[in-house]
């Protein structure tokens, strides 16, 4: 009996957290592992505090003065709150998804154990630092800081957290306008003579819509009109409303596509071509993964076709910037702008590159309507 009592005693003594390869004291509740830092007092004192709402199922309720928190945790509670509002439909999934691969980022450049309130100004302007060192181009630094501003928005607006860097000093990164590749006509041809049955299809919506890789992910023979020519689709990322003739290329290789379900493209395996999937990790943790088969299998194509651009940046998405350079020389900017789904004409001008025969027509335009007897 008393071996029974000496028994129940160690278990019930035994220390709650475990510690984990990184070198924080953690506990997995309710299938998702907790962080609550480096110091086993400390750490031990914050799982006491917030047990109660952990394991209740509850995102605990941090106070503004809770200087400690680790980026890492402020991170997971963001994520989790974006997941929630991704789950009840006022955020697209792949949202979160991008979020989380662009935090990831920014929390291994500063250290996922460092506390928020250690956090200067100045390591994020390190940050866009070392971005531009590695050549990443202005959006990728401009999305990342993008991403770390709206979480410590959203934790000083929620009093997560009573202090954070000054960001109004982070200012984005100028885009220096330089052409990006483009496919010329015989590579356009080359392409289209080796890809198979679907790919044939998307790279035509590609040209004739200016659809990307979600666009034709997610395209469903509902928003097809083959009979009168038309795809009448909405675009998911600005929900600007599209309503496009169909070309009667795009037309004959919509028709060779075999109908299997509601989206217009499966893959082998039966799943949609771009997809988000929610996973649990080793830890137990909950999270989205982007799954896009129309960018690994467009690759594979450039790859056997033998068109290596030097750019790295050529893929599927060059299709969407081409048609954008293509519609442009039609002179109409608010035709490229309907062509590509942007809320913003601005954005447009982004896509389109080599314009100078239309800009030369202005030019000799504007003459003819200020010199005199101009011919």
């Amino acid at each position: 009996m008393n071996e029974i009592q000496n028994k129940r005693k160690k278990r019930s003594d035994k220390f709650p957290l475990t510690l984990h390869p990184t070198g924080q004291f953690c506990k997995k509740v309710r299938g998702k592992l907790y962080y609550f830092g480096s110091d086993k007092k400390i750490a031990l004192q914050r799982y006491l505090e917030q047990a109660a709402y952990l394991h209740s199922g509850n995102t605990p309720i941090l106070g503004r003065n809770n200087k400690d928190i680790s980026i890492r945790y402020l991170c997971n509670v963001y994520l989790e709150n974006q997941t929630m509002r991704a789950t009840i439909g006022q955020i697209k999934a792949r949202h979160v998804c991008d979020l989380t691969i662009l935090l990831r980022d920014f929390v291994r450049f500063i250290g996922p154990s460092t506390a928020i309130s250690a956090i200067s100004t100045m390591d994020l302007q390190n940050y866009i630092n070392k971005q531009i060192k590695a050549e990443k181009s202005a959006n990728t630094i401009n999305n990342r800081i993008a991403a770390v501003k709206a979480m410590l928005n959203w934790a000083l607006n929620n009093e997560i957290i009573n202090s954070c860097p000054n960001l109004k000093a982070i200012k984005k990164i100028t885009k220096v306008k330089h052409n990006k590749f483009i496919f010329n006509m015989q590579q356009i041809q080359t392409l289209l003579e080796n890809a198979d049955v679907q790919m044939k299809a998307m790279i035509l919506l590609g040209l004739n819509c200016g659809f990307g890789c979600t666009d034709c992910g997610e395209l469903k023979w509902e928003n097809l009109d083959l009979e009168n020519c038309r795809v009448i689709y909405p675009r998911g990322k600005t929900g600007i409303p599209r309503n496009f003739t169909l070309w009667p290329e795009t037309i004959s290789a919509l028709k060779n596509v075999t109908k299997k379900g509601g989206f217009v493209f499966y893959t082998l395996e039966g799943n949609p071509w771009v997809r988000v999937i929610n996973v649990t990790d080793k830890f137990g943790t909950e999270k989205f993964i982007k799954e896009d088969a129309v960018t690994t299998q467009f690759s594979i194509l450039l790859n056997k076709t033998g068109i290596k651009p030097e750019e790295k940046s050529v893929g599927f998405y060059t299709l969407r910037r081409t048609a954008a350079t293509m519609a442009a020389k039609s002179g109409d900017p608010f035709a490229v702008q309907k062509l590509l789904g942007h809320a913003d004409l601005k954005m447009a001008t982004t896509y389109v590159q080599d314009v100078s025969e239309q800009t030369d027509r202005v030019v000799n335009n504007m003459r003819k309507l200020i010199i005199a007897d101009a011919s």
